[in-house]
């Protein structure tokens, strides 16, 4: 694999890792949990990094500003502040018991990505991460033609 600017994009590496994660297998829960904080670090990194290079651009503040009531915006700022000052992703975990009313085998999750969530149980927390992914990548999308 050859490392090119695209590669070494902050985007990129956030992709990258949730990849890592949503390929974990089910007993390999703590690369899991590193790999969706390294995705979330990355892509609040890439807002950093757009900051950096275009904030003295006429409509920069604009743009800041409305991002300030986007969700995934907001998503990764507050995601990533709590992975960097205060502890482990802020995660829920649901338990898989060997039966369900005595007779019924519960199903073993094969992905570790299967064990934890955000807000709903029933949505993985990789799902959450790549849903929040693909709106931030369209509003630096978006916001990288604006400043051309």
């Amino acid at each position: 694999m050859t490392v090119t600017h695209e590669s070494r994009h902050a985007l990129s590496r956030a992709r990258f890792f949730l990849e890592k994660a949503k390929a974990c297998p089910a007993d390999a829960r703590v690369d899991f949990e590193a790999f969706l904080e390294a995705s979330i670090v990355f892509a609040r990194s890439a807002v950093h990094r757009l900051k950096t290079k275009h904030e003295k651009h006429p409509n920069w503040k604009a743009v800041w500003q409305s991002w300030k009531v986007e969700p995934a915006v907001q998503f990764f700022r507050e995601e990533r502040d709590w992975i960097l000052k205060t502890a482990s992703a802020k995660i829920g975990q649901k338990i898989f018991a060997g039966t369900v009313g005595g007779s019924q085998p519960v199903r073993t999750p094969s992905f570790a990505g299967e064990f934890y969530f955000y807000h709903d149980p029933k949505i993985p927390a990789t799902a959450t991460v790549e849903q929040n992914l693909a709106k931030l990548v369209g509003l630096l999308t978006e916001a990288e033609e604006m400043f051309r």
